[in-house]
């Protein structure tokens, strides 16, 4: 089915909603343009802006907003402002100077074992404070904050301040954890990149889980470490056939901590995988070099607060039992 395009076409120079000049144009993203611009009143600020230009995508474009707005985290990208251009919705979002971890690759090729973990590392801590199941996790969904060396991109492991820091980005095909929550995609759908979907997303986008996304964490461990994923094909089909049909190659030389995560994450059978994200953040802690990671601070189960209401209606029950049993007499006798 055609995509109901929006006709949008934005040029250098030209204002956003009267707010935002246009520096260039950043690329395309799931569902329209990204630009990095600037503040009209304050030169100094720059930012990014997605503009949705397709309007079949506004569900995926309200989702991402909507994650956005309910995260703080120093490892998800910021949402800053939100509008209407021209019948357009608008996201503007912190500008990332560093890139994306697409194109720290492009650049250097591989990254050391400990390199890579911290940068795994900060991914998982993003995912864990969105509480969704992204379902699109690849290098170009991972922006890089260059940090304050001022000589390119050094990832120093530990710290996001000298050092690059490395944020999650475009969340248009999160889902809530909850598995009754509503699904964005129909089945049958192909939502996501091939290259890092797992076995059970190629199979159903719709019913997939965090373990989905931790397959799709060590097809990223894997291109880090050794310069291309472990699967790949001349079309998305082959590609989707060999995640769900073929095991990936790792070398037998490699460090017995990083092939245990590899397996681990790459496992076909989701249950053989790691059971949460903090599981996953713990071992590449560890490989990194770096201290024990903090626990979710998860809000406390329904069944909780049920147990606490009935344990107090039945106490306030017990302390007016005589005067309940009072006032029933008195309506019973006709002297109430």
């Amino acid at each position: 089915m055609a995509r109901a395009t929006l006709q949008l076409k934005l040029n250098k120079g030209q204002l956003i909603d009267g707010r935002y000049v246009i520096i260039k144009k950043l690329g395309e993203g799931g569902c329209g343009s990204v630009y990095r611009c600037r503040h009209v009143q304050r030169p100094d600020l720059e930012v990014a802006i997605k503009v949705l230009e397709n309007a079949a995508d506004l569900p995926r474009f309200k989702r991402e907003q909507k994650v956005l707005n309910s995260v703080r985290n120093a490892h998800v990208v910021r949402l800053l402002d939100h509008g209407t251009h021209d019948r357009h919705p608008y996201l503007v979002l912190e500008f990332m100077d560093g890139g994306s971890l697409r194109e720290l690759l492009n650049n250097r090729g591989r990254l050391s074992p400990e390199e890579a973990c911290w940068v795994l590392v900060q991914a998982v801590r993003g995912l864990r404070a969105s509480r969704t199941v992204h379902r699109d996790l690849k290098p170009e969904n991972l922006l890089v904050g260059r940090g304050r060396t001022g000589k390119g991109i050094a990832l120093m492991v530990g710290d996001t301040r000298k050092g690059a820091v490395v944020k999650v980005a475009d969340f248009g095909l999160a889902k809530q954890r909850d598995p009754s929550q509503t699904a964005l995609t129909n089945t049958g759908q192909i939502m996501g990149t091939p290259l890092y979907m797992s076995p059970e997303q190629c199979r159903n986008t719709r019913d997939v889980t965090t373990q989905s996304d931790i397959y799709a964490l060590g097809v990223l461990l894997f291109e880090m470490l050794f310069g291309n994923p472990p699967f790949d094909a001349d079309n998305a089909y082959d590609i989707m056939a060999k995640h769900c049909n073929d095991e990936p190659k790792i070398p037998r030389n490699l460090d017995p901590r990083l092939r245990t995560v590899l397996a681990r994450t790459l496992a076909k059978n989701p249950k053989e995988r790691y059971r949460s994200l903090l599981a996953l953040e713990r071992d590449l802690a560890a490989i990194a070099g770096l201290g024990e990671p903090e626990a979710d601070r998860s809000k406390a189960p329904m069944w909780i607060f049920l147990a606490i209401a009935t344990a107090a209606l039945a106490a306030t029950g017990w302390l007016l039992r005589e005067r309940v049993v009072e006032l029933l007499s008195h309506w019973w006798n006709g002297t109430g």
